[in-house]
């Protein structure tokens, strides 16, 4: 079960604040509670009136636990209030708190109540959880009809997707809109992974305008779009803020729209569930003016007009009654019948040279109009792999043909460019999908794990009077004696003074040269509200921002962005970042450099500030770090050996590790003999989200990769599903327990209650191995040649 299961599916709600007053927010949202159905019992908490409703009302929780006990508290009252409330449930074993909020910015005082709710129901362990009036109903209520969900965060988009749906007769599994707080317990992205995880859920819209906990959403958005279409609009306030998340979208591969207009598009492509093979596009239509306008922004779209098979021309030539001057676009009279539109685009859909088709239609005559639709929309159902634009313009455009043709769940437009609008949506997914995959090229960062270590001894040798005096006052530096080191929890970042920074430099492989010199570009590392450590590269206005962990492909666009030549930046900039990850006591660090042909990376005006000793650990980057903790060195008869984590620039091991594997091997972990893996598990096996998963690789010092193993994350994110595969040569030596005892140490260390495997019930050698660690093995319950392999961490 997931851990959010008590949140959706209360037992017993308390509503304080409810009320029997018209038109308040009490009653709204009272009434809503009972018309869903919310839970079996629903209680009114009301100080001043005895009943709400023809119900009995608490004047508190505290009264109301002498008889029944609440798991859900939804609150609709002023934030003043809110801090006392959480103190309250807490003493009431109230689990869950939903705040009714409609205020998209909330001022000064209502954000410190709200906060201090958060810390209270934190350190009282309940849930926490913001929404708007209106996107309540989603928390307690599914549509089993429908499979598209919608997680937002503004009441205004909200409501223009309601009415968008509303009018074309689209439905969602589930509409919530949150509004969150910075310290909500329940944050966005544990939200979306419940919804991601219910069943008969196939896709999912969100909506993002704040970010309370980037990390958490980040890592549920890339989890819920491995599985299914996910579909993001970012409307951020500030910026950078959102070039920064679609910078963190693009890295993980998810699909992001850029306007309202696409966004609500999108979930119209979704609830007809069409797809689309190519951007080629027929056109029919009875009203050549209204095409010709359609045909000029083809090209700028990026679309194409396809071209009639003869097949299609010849029966084209034999059911019209005249002579055919152009077979794509198809111009028909206006006073054509029902059944040649209908017998028309059905040649079209049949074309293998077309790739969707529109239908432009143009008339007065509702009968007529009504009956194209009917027989013209009845065709989609059978061709579902090509989309059927409809366009109905003018008076054909009447509320009895839209409700016709939503019932048959057409795309049917008031104007033709929305019509392509939507085909140039079908593509853009199209190509995301079948680009999704791609990884990222190799590099050794065997040396920048050298560079980090001499630094770190540098820093931690290095004698007091190596860091700038700071200008903390006489006062505190007294209270600071007095009190045995107050002053070092709380001081800022220390900066480095110029002797210890020279050398600190000179490891990065920069001379240093006067600050006259000329500057090419400006390296900051530097830390970014809600994103963590950030690294700059600027070019006079130029900048490129990078979120750590920094890969190859990521460096590369930033070069090309700024015009700088890859080989003389690309490895220092990759070695110098990861150098910059391993070492969180460097807070800041930024220099001003050039490259000279002569004497190579050359830089002035240092400058690094170190992380105050009480905060390290504390920064909270946007990505999950990598674990260079769990990179260590192991030793076997035959020498020595390196075991770290995996990333992403490791696909190229990792294809070469499974070449290696006898078949017998390969068929055994993969159940497979080929020796490439598909293009989706090696993006899976590479691109490890550290904060649910973990992945291993044993390679030697020429980097040939011996085994590798890891574990995933089941969809309640309780349990965790494990491989490993070794080369021959290195089984019998100890080297499958070594990885295995590394998976289980973590997984134990993410808080997993049960890690497992299915393994081929002929593979003796892994059902050996996972007794001796202490697995239980079973019978597979669907599958005779599958052993389930099970273990309570």
């Amino acid at each position: 079960m997931h851990s959010l299961s008590p949140l959706f599916r209360p037992h017993v709600i308390a509503v304080l604040g409810a009320s029997d007053r018209y038109g308040s927010t009490g009653r709204t949202v009272f009434g809503q509670l009972h018309a869903l159905q919310a839970a079996e019992q629903i209680i009114p908490i009301n100080t001043i009136h005895k009943t709400i409703g023809g119900m009995k009302a608490y004047a508190s929780l505290t009264e109301l636990t002498e008889e029944l006990v609440a798991d859900t508290a939804v609150v609709i009252l002023s934030a003043d209030k809110l801090p006392n409330i959480v103190r309250e449930a807490s003493k009431n074993a109230v689990k869950n708190i939903i705040i009714i909020n409609d205020l998209e910015q909330a001022t000064p005082h209502i954000r410190s109540k709200l906060d201090k709710a958060s810390e209270l129901a934190e350190k009282a362990n309940i849930r926490l959880l913001a929404v708007t009036t209106s996107g309540m109903e989603g928390l307690f209520s599914r549509n089993p009809n429908a499979s598209c969900a919608y997680i937002g965060q503004s009441a205004g988009i909200a409501d223009c997707m309601l009415s968008y749906a509303k009018s074309r007769g689209m439905a969602f599994s589930r509409f919530i809109t949150l509004n969150p707080q910075q310290n909500d317990t329940v944050s966005t992205g544990q939200v979306l992974d419940f919804i991601a995880t219910e069943a008969g859920t196939d896709a999912v819209l969100v909506h993002i305008s704040t970010l309370d906990n980037t990390r958490e959403l980040l890592s549920a958005l890339t989890a819920a779009s491995r599985r299914k279409p996910v579909f993001v609009l970012n409307t951020l306030p500030e910026g950078e803020q959102e070039n920064l998340f679609n910078q963190a979208l693009e890295r993980n591969k998810i699909f992001t729209v850029q306007t309202l207009s696409e966004f609500l598009t999108v979930a119209r492509l979704l609830h007809t569930g069409v797809a689309v093979n190519g951007r080629r596009i027929g056109i029919i239509s009875n009203t050549p003016q209204i095409s010709a306008l359609s045909l000029k922004a083809l090209p700028q779209m990026g679309l194409e007009l396809a071209h009639a098979s003869a097949s299609t021309t010849r029966t084209l030539s034999k059911i019209l009654p005249h002579k055919l001057p152009s077979t794509n676009p198809l111009y028909v009279s206006a006073d054509t019948a029902p059944s040649v539109f209908q017998t028309a685009t059905e040649l079209f859909l049949q074309d293998d040279q077309m790739d969707a088709v529109c239908l432009i239609y143009a008339g007065s005559n509702t009968t007529e109009s009504r009956r194209t639709a009917q027989m013209v929309g009845a065709l989609q159902a059978s061709y579902p792999r090509k989309p059927l634009f409809m366009a109905w313009l003018g008076s054909a455009d009447n509320e009895e043909t839209r409700t016709l043709l939503n019932e048959n769940k057409n795309l049917h437009f008031r104007q033709p460019e929305l019509a392509l609008d939507a085909f140039v949506q079908l593509n853009r997914y199209r190509d995301y999908r079948n680009t999704r995959h791609y990884t990222t090229s190799f590099y050794d960062y065997r040396n920048a794990a050298n560079i980090a270590e001499t630094v770190r001894t540098l820093l931690n040798e290095a004698p007091e009077n190596n860091y700038e005096k700071s200008s903390t006052s006489t006062l505190v530096q007294a209270l600071d004696t007095a009190l045995g080191g107050l002053q070092r929890h709380l001081r800022s970042n220390r900066t480095i003074a110029n002797e210890l920074t020279d050398k600190i430099f000179s490891t990065f492989k920069i001379k240093l040269c006067p600050q006259n010199t000329q500057t090419q570009c400006t390296l900051t590392w530097d830390n970014v509200s809600a994103f963590g450590q950030v690294l700059t590269l600027a070019v006079d206005e130029q900048s490129a921002q990078m979120l750590p962990p920094i890969t190859p492909n990521v460096v590369a666009k930033a070069l090309h962005h700024l015009n700088l030549p890859p080989a003389v930046w690309q490895g220092w900039l990759l070695e110098t970042a990861d150098v910059l990850c391993r070492l969180p006591e460097i807070a800041t660090f930024q220099i001003a450099l050039h490259h000279e042909s002569k004497t190579g990376l050359c830089g002035h005006s240092p400058k690094i500030q170190l992380t105050p000793e009480n905060t390290l650990g504390n920064a909270k980057n946007v990505f999950t770090p990598y674990p260079f903790e769990a990179e260590e060195f192991v030793l076997i008869k035959n020498g020595k050996l390196f075991l770290r984590p995996i990333r992403p620039e490791d696909a190229d091991l990792v294809k070469q590790h499974v070449a290696l594997m006898s078949d017998e091997s390969r068929e055994m972990r993969f159940i497979s003999k080929s020796k490439e893996l598909t293009p989706a598990l090696l993006a899976h096996l590479t691109s490890v989200d550290y904060s649910r998963e973990f992945a291993i690789l044993l390679h030697d010092e020429q980097l040939r990769p011996l085994a590798m193993a890891n574990y995933t994350a089941d969809e309640f994110g309780e349990s965790c599903e494990f491989g490993i595969s070794l080369l021959d040569e290195v089984h019998g030596r100890g080297v499958g327990v070594r990885l295995m005892e590394r998976l289980i140490a973590r997984a134990k260390l993410q808080k997993f209650k049960i890690m497992r495997a299915e393994i081929l019930s002929n593979n003796h050698a892994m059902q050996k191995l996972a007794l001796k660690l202490g697995f239980t093995l079973s019978k597979h319950p669907n599958d005779p040649s599958m052993v389930e392999a099970s273990l309570d961490l």
